[in-house]
């Protein structure tokens, strides 16, 4: 595989967000305007439920666990558009780096080849995890009334979601309209989500192979005259742009990432209890679709947790590159050069959940045991 051909990650990312009209360089802002809309209708009449039903604690937490992802997804695809410009600037500082010219080793190459690979897995299981867990969740209340109709059971109109409706659903042509007018929904839901994943997770990582490569450099460099010179000074320089654009993502997605984290924690509790209890029922349907959806929300979280923990080694390893490097064999001004880079790597470049938690694996680890903890909490209470 080509160097050139890692560009297909920002390729696909393209699609995605186009789709929802919010790919930075060429957003349509009709498309994101009407999807906006109606995901703020969607989340609108979800809290006007959870005020409606306050009292009665299952429908509570049933409500919750619809109205913390949709909720969250809605500030995502709002911060994404308010953020286009930076994310533009991200975007085309990495198209820069997709040049074949760029890397000069076999090593090099295979670094980036390599983070292609992971990004590409990571993407596409994305979509594979995400997408069909709306789906399902979308239409097992269907699945569940043709198996009613089928049946001698009493026949049950049931929407997909948790939504006040101010008019009556009782009549099947009532409640067929209703339920097909919640589909647009799905669609901008589903993929604002896949998008937002999908985008921080290709620059985050390209971030890493970046820094991989700039390390492999360092250890290579040659401590002889001229040459040194200039090669230090591409590495300052390397390593100022890419601390920049982990700034930038840092600034980004900060706020999303702390929703993410928040919500995550909630979601992993109410649908792991939903999980347990139908698996002691009849609905199947009502089992993969949970099923399907906590392991979407467990693969958010661990996913910018995995991508969090190789920001920090990757900028670790350049910090140890420099340690490493015979500074002591270059001139006094290039080895003062290498000390404001040593200086400043010795601080890791992170991503965190609104400035005060780092992701990291300890912290998927953590979420999981809270999550656990508070559906031991949960299951004595329902």
């Amino acid at each position: 595989m080509e160097v050139s051909s890692t560009v297909k990650l920002l390729e696909w990312n393209e699609i995605l967000l186009s789709l929802v009209g919010l790919w930075p360089l060429s957003h349509n802002d009709t498309r994101f305007t009407l999807g906006l809309s109606c995901l703020l209708i969607h989340v609108t009449l979800e809290h006007v439920d959870l005020y409606k039903n306050g009292k009665n604690f299952e429908h509570v937490v049933a409500n919750l666990s619809e109205n913390i992802m949709f909720t969250t997804i809605l500030i995502e695809v709002t911060l994404l558009r308010v953020n286009s410009r930076k994310l533009g600037k991200i975007i085309r500082a990495v198209y820069e780096d997709f040049v074949e010219e760029n890397y000069k080793t076999s090593t090099e190459k295979k670094i980036l080849l390599d983070n292609f690979e992971k990004t590409r897995i990571f993407v596409v299981s994305s979509v594979m995890l995400i997408l069909p867990a709306a789906v399902s969740y979308y239409l097992t209340p269907f699945i569940n009334l043709l198996r009613t109709m089928n049946g001698n059971s009493t026949v049950q109109l049931e929407l997909p979601y948790h939504t006040y409706i101010f008019y009556d659903v009782s009549k099947i042509s009532s409640y067929a309209m209703t339920y097909a007018a919640q589909l647009p929904f799905v669609f901008f839901s589903a993929f604002g989500s896949i998008a937002s994943i999908c985008l921080v997770i290709s620059l985050t990582l390209h971030v890493c192979g970046q820094l991989s490569v700039l390390a492999e450099r360092i250890n290579d460099v040659n401590t002889d005259g001229q040459e040194c010179g200039l090669a230090i000074k591409t590495f300052v320089k390397n390593h100022v742009r890419l601390i920049r654009m982990t700034q930038t993502l840092e600034e980004v997605y900060n706020v999303m990432l702390l929703g993410q984290l928040l919500g995550g924690m909630i979601l992993i509790c109410i649908l792991s209890y939903y999980v347990l209890a139908n698996t002691e029922g009849e609905q199947n349907t009502d089992f993969v679709s949970f099923t399907l959806y906590v392991l979407s929300v467990i693969h958010h979280i661990f996913v910018y947790c995995y991508v969090g923990e190789r920001l920090v080694q990757e900028s670790t390893k350049v910090h140890d590159a420099l340690s490493a490097c015979r500074w002591y064999d270059m001139s006094s001004v290039h080895a003062k050069m290498l000390v404001v880079c040593m200086a400043r790597s010795q601080k890791p470049l992170v991503l965190t959940a609104g400035k005060f938690c780092t992701f990291s694996m300890g912290s998927f680890a953590n979420v999981m045991k809270t999550s656990m903890a508070y559906l031991s909490v949960l299951k004595s209470l329902l």
